[in-house]
């Protein structure tokens, strides 16, 4: 844990640096940066406007021993009540723009998957039209290789710009980017600043058509309620869904959360949840479906500790 001198020399470094393009905001509350909309504040959140700005951010960072993390549109991430004692660096202007040349799409990693989805479409290109409903930036989507109804956005990468935990910046090449079922080496340590798609010129009706047939079937799927989406991984050859509602999990509530009524792998924030009620219900959603069934789910939800580390463990989730 970095002490006060530590935590000091970060913040005299990184604002020398503030001509590099990034601004320093001190305590800010994450609820709103999240789509449960729960979240204390971070010590650090760091805005990045350009990727020479997110090297010299986790240079910084490194030099002086401090945790970091980014954080995209925050939909599958659980942040604790007291906040996080770390940086938290989020890309903006520069890295979340879009820029459409021939069937060749460009943008920056903190761009909206959405905008991406929607400025491909006007252009009459296909390739990530199922991709719309994901609440994810194209880094995130990238680092898990986002994908739905046949497609995956690895699948139209080109390349991708990133930086490295130690702040070198690279250029990865798609053949560099190993990835499969809904992870990518680009999860590993690296932040995403820039990348392109190829995609492919298709008829506008045709789009339209798909575009219909998958906004179908996503309604009604998840609750209208602020919710992180899925907090399990299916197990292999089943539904954690189907195993959590068997369990008698639909429902259940605990310091403001609850399990939904419409879903029972989603829990949902009606309003004034807090992170301590929405670990509780996790621990007792793992605990029902592994009595019930002998099932061990695992975490498809980011439940982070105070220093930004992911607990990997339902049944760690209350430590």
């Amino acid at each position: 844990m970095p002490d006060r001198k530590e935590w000091a020399r970060f913040r005299a470094e990184l604002l020398e640096r503030i001509p590099v393009g990034l601004t320093v905001s001190e305590n800010e509350p994450l609820a709103s940066h999240t789509t449960l909309r729960i979240g204390g504040p971070a010590r650090f959140l760091v805005r990045c406007r350009r990727a020479e700005a997110v090297s010299t951010a986790l240079r910084t960072a490194r030099s002086t021993g401090i945790p970091w993390l980014v954080l995209g549109l925050g939909a599958n991430v659980l942040v604790p009540d007291e906040g996080l004692d770390a940086v938290v660096l989020s890309l903006v202007e520069e890295l979340a723009a879009i820029r459409v040349d021939g069937a060749r799409v460009r943008m920056g990693g903190g761009t909206a998957l959405s905008k991406v989805v929607k400025a491909s479409l006007d252009a009459g290109l296909a390739g990530v039209e199922c991709l719309g409903g994901i609440p994810s930036t194209v880094g995130g989507a990238l680092a898990m290789n986002a994908g739905a109804y046949g497609q995956e956005i690895l699948d139209v990468l080109s390349w991708a710009e990133v930086v490295e935990q130690d702040g070198t910046l690279r250029r990865l090449e798609r053949w560099e980017i190993e990835g499969g079922y809904r992870w990518s080496v680009l999860g590993k340590g690296r932040i995403v600043t820039s990348a392109e798609l190829s995609l492919r010129a298709e008829d506008p009706e045709l789009l339209k058509t798909r575009v219909q047939q998958v906004r179908e079937k996503r309604r009604g799927v998840l609750p209208p309620e602020p919710s992180a989406g899925s907090v399990f991984r299916n197990p292999p050859g089943d539904y954690a869904g189907r195993l959590l509602e068997l369990a008698g999990c639909k429902g259940l509530s605990s310091g403001g959360a609850q399990v939904s009524q419409q879903h029972a792998n989603v829990i949902v924030n009606p309003g004034g949840a807090t992170a301590a009620g929405v670990r509780s219900l996790v621990t007792q959603m793992a605990a029902r479906v592994r009595e019930r069934f002998g099932v061990r789910l695992e975490l498809e939800l980011k439940i982070l500790d105070l220093n930004g580390a992911v607990v990997a463990d339902p049944d760690a989730a209350l430590a």
